[in-house]
Order: structure tokens, then sequence, then C-alpha cells
């Protein structure tokens, strides 16, 4: 009987870690979507940048993703629970806040946002591995990847939709509630220090 509500609960949690996992990947991977298009053309036809300086915007927040991840690999393994909650946060807010971005603090968000995506897109592919039967890995590993694969879809579909309908501001704000959800999920992530 014991035996019984061990794999109960073993299977609750698994379809518990791989629902937050999912939800997560999809959030982040659709809402960074309008964060590496919407802006461009924010940036371009509101701020009026030049090409040269739409360039180095982007630049300037995939530089910042990079640094990010790096850093995040160094951190200790405490660490990375407290950064991936706080970045979850951050993430959230600059979604919002490009709404009302001017010209020169856009630069101040897409820093912002590219360091937050830098911490947690590498946590949620690490919760994704951190089962210890290798199958079962591989089953949440593949979920993971249709995950990230739906919302390479999902994200520009949506963000198409709105584009049609209202202006390119309002936009964030319509995907500042999938920030959200990564604020509400992102403490139930699984951490390797609680793997296992």
């Amino acid at each position: 009987m014991l035996r019984d509500r061990e794999k109960v609960s073993s299977a609750a949690g698994l379809v518990q870690a791989v629902a937050i996992i999912v939800t997560l990947t999809l959030s982040v991977r659709a809402s960074n979507n309008v964060l590496q298009t919407t802006v461009l053309l924010l940036a371009k036809f509101d701020l009026t940048y030049t090409q040269l300086e739409v360039g180095l915007l982007m630049a300037t927040m995939f530089t910042y993703t990079l640094v990010a991840a790096l850093v995040n690999s160094r951190v200790s393994v405490t660490a990375h629970r407290r950064l991936f909650i706080l970045f979850s946060a951050l993430y959230a807010l600059s979604l919002f806040t490009f709404t009302f971005s001017n010209r020169m603090p856009v630069l101040a968000y897409v820093s912002l946002a590219g360091v937050s995506y830098g911490f947690i897109f590498p946590n949620i592919m690490t919760a994704a591995q951190l089962f210890p039967d290798q199958r079962l890995r591989e089953r949440v590993i593949a979920a993971y990847t249709l995950a990230l694969t739906i919302s390479l879809i999902a994200g520009p579909a949506l963000e198409s939709l709105i584009l049609a309908h209202f202006p390119l501001r309002l936009s964030f704000l319509f995907f500042t509630p999938l920030g959200i959800v990564v604020v509400a999920l992102s403490p139930l992530v699984r951490s390797p220090e609680g793997a296992g």
C-alpha cells in the first residue's frame, strides 16, 4: 500500500514538475519573442533610432544575456534559486516597462531583459534535466523541447495578431501576463540542491 502511494506521489510530482517546466518554457520563450522583434520596431519607428542604433540595441540585449548566462554558470547552487526568482520578477518588469519607454531608458530596459533572460532560461533547462531516472529525464527534456518549439510558433503568431489590432507599445502589455506567470512559477522550479 505504501509503495502504491509512493508511485502516485511520484507520478503527481512528475506531472507537476513537467507542467511547471512546460508552462515556464512557453511563457518565457513566447514573451521573449516580443523583445526580439517588437523592440526593434519600437526603436525604429516610435523612438526614431537609426538602423545602426537598432542593431546596437539588440546587440546590447544579447550581450547582457551572454554575460548573465556566464555568471549563472559560476554562481553557487544555492544562489541559482534566488537569482532565478529575482530575475524572473525583473523579466516581467522589463516587459511592462517597454510600454512606457522613450529613447534613453529603452537601453536600460533591453539590458534588464537581456540579463534576466540569461539567468532564467539556463535554469529552466537545468530543471528539465534534474530527474534521476534516465528514461524519465529524457521524457521531461522531450516535453521541454516540444514546449520550446510550440512557443517559437505561438509567440510570433500571437504577436502578429496583437500588432494587427493595437499600437506597438501596447503589445508589451499583452505579453506582461506571461512574465507574471514566470514570476508565479519560479519558486516552484526544482533546483540542483532540491533534486533527487
